[in-house]
C-alpha cells in the first residue's frame, strides 16, 4: 500500500489506514515497537505484548528462566570500591 510521509510539528509520520490497523489488532493508544532493519531498508511496527521485552527481541521471563538458579540466591560480594563509589 503506497502512502506519503508527512510533517507533523517537528516530526514526520505516516498515517496507517484503518484496514492495516485492524489487521494488526491494535487501536489508538496501543503501545507498539518500531524498528529499522539492519540494512536500513524497512521499518517494522509490532504491537507490544503484555510481557516485557528487552529491545523487542527477548521476553524477560525467558531470560530469567534460562539463567542459573544460584544467580538469584542471596547477596553477591562484588569486592571493594574500584573508583569513587560511596559505600
Amino acid at each position: 500500500m503506497k502512502t506519503t510521509l508527512q510533517q507533523w510539528g517537528n516530526s514526520q509520520g505516516v498515517r496507517l489506514p484503518k484496514v492495516l490497523v485492524d489487521g494488526l489488532g491494535v487501536k489508538v493508544g496501543t503501545p507498539v515497537m518500531v524498528e529499522l532493519s539492519a540494512d536500513r531498508s524497512q521499518i517494522t511496527i509490532t504491537p507490544c505484548t503484555a510481557s516485557r521485552t528487552v529491545r523487542g527481541r527477548y521476553r524477560i521471563e525467558d531470560l530469567v528462566a534460562a539463567s542459573a538458579p544460584k544467580a538469584f540466591r542471596g547477596e553477591h560480594d562484588w569486592g571493594g570500591a574500584q573508583g569513587k563509589e560511596a559505600w
